[in-house]
């Protein structure tokens, strides 16, 4: 499962996991369009999908496990860049950042971790940002969200790291070239 598979990082690690030989790939994204070009190029499955919603992900989850049994790999990489500049930024921007940039990561663990933890497997697999680690500079909505992405999952990988589940966060860099 890639949520955002539609483009960018996602699109590429949907093709990275077809490469490694995953037999089920279901690409979720806002936009169906993109998501069905990458889904048919591969073999996999579109899902349309929000993340902004704990709904929306639980729906996403009871979707797939429902046409294709449990999810051994869940990416979560959907996520939105929130608005430019600081404190002065309006609040509906950082209740949309913050639901999808961190608790769309909390509602799939919350869906997820009960039957992988049982099974004693499975792998969540977050994206952040180097925004997370370092910051933004220019956007402190984007900055305080992808941190606490990062935190989310260190504090998961710590917690369920004697049950069999793994936990990671990948934090890509934009490159200027």
């Amino acid at each position: 499962m890639v949520t955002g598979g539609g483009g960018g990082i996602g699109r590429a690690l949907v093709r990275r996991f077809v490469a490694e030989g995953a037999r089920v790939v279901v690409v979720a994204d806002r936009d169906i369009a993109p998501a069905r070009s990458i889904a048919e190029q591969v073999g996999g499955f579109a899902v349309e999908f929000d993340a902004a919603s704990e709904s929306g992900v639980r729906g996403l989850i009871d979707e797939a496990t429902e046409a294709h049994g449990p999810i051994d790999i869940f990416l979560s990489n959907a996520g939105v860049p929130g608005t430019m500049g600081g404190p002065e930024a309006p609040d509906e921007a950082w209740e949309q950042a913050w639901n999808v940039n961190v608790m769309a990561h909390v509602w799939a663990a919350r869906a997820l971790l009960p039957e992988m933890v049982q099974r004693g497997e499975g792998y969540l697999l977050n994206t952040a940002s180097a925004a997370g680690l370092l910051t933004q500079v220019s956007s402190l909505v984007y900055s305080v969200t992808k941190h606490a992405a990062v935190a989310l999952a260190e504090w998961l990988a710590i917690e369920y790291s004697d049950a069999g589940v793994r936990i990671s966060c990948i934090c890509p860099q934009t490159s200027a070239s």
